[in-house]
């Protein structure tokens, strides 16, 4: 079985959204000096990839450890929406979802090369009964978020930043989507793997 790692290496240079915590590595002990090294890693909770929980848009919203983690592992599909135009890309979504529907909460992975989810593609992927999306781009949407709102609304799960998404091509695959074990919080970064 081949593991396909999707996480974002988080390192000098990461891309950060506008007003995110900048990532930091710094050194809290040395060996020079304490006998052992310790790093410091100041990261926010939508750091590199990672996992949006409704909390993330809903004050009263779930939280990340509120969710099983069988809603972050399990069988899903990837499909492939990389189009000029929205109506194009909704009409191909469609026709992948079709052959090859998601399990019942299961997970939809998106590659899309960085363009956003339209609001009718993410009210599409809710007829499906995903209960995760994943996306190659940064955000799904931009401000005022209507995708996020609507999916996070309905308790659908939303990782972002994935890579590799082109290795999976389209079709049937198994994910491992693993948070920080944080509480209370709206998000946590993650480490992402799938296999087929």
């Amino acid at each position: 079985m081949e593991l396909i790692d999707l996480t974002c290496p988080l390192g000098p240079g990461l891309p950060e959204q506008p007003g995110d915590p900048p990532f930091a590595l710094s050194p809290a002990r040395s060996i020079a000096v304490d006998g052992y090294e310790v790093t410091r890693i100041c990261l926010g909770s939508h750091t590199g990839t990672h996992v949006d929980a409704p909390r993330h848009f809903f004050p009263r919203g779930a939280t990340l450890e509120q969710f099983p983690l069988d809603r972050l592992v399990g069988p899903g599909v990837s499909v492939d929406c990389r189009e000029a135009t929205d109506a194009r890309r909704l009409d191909r979504l469609l026709e992948q979802l079709q052959l090859f529907p998601p399990p019942e909460r299961g997970i939809v992975m998106l590659r899309t090369e960085g363009t956003h989810v339209t609001e009718e593609m993410a009210k599409l992927l809710l007829e499906t009964g995903a209960g995760l999306v994943g996306t190659d781009a940064p955000s799904l949407d931009v401000a005022p978020y209507p995708v996020h709102r609507l999916l996070l609304a309905n308790d659908v799960l939303i990782v972002e930043n994935l890579r590799g998404l082109d290795r999976l091509g389209v079709g049937r695959v198994t994910c491992a989507f693993l948070p920080l074990a944080l509480t209370g919080t709206d998000g946590a970064p993650i480490r992402a793997v799938a296999w087929r």
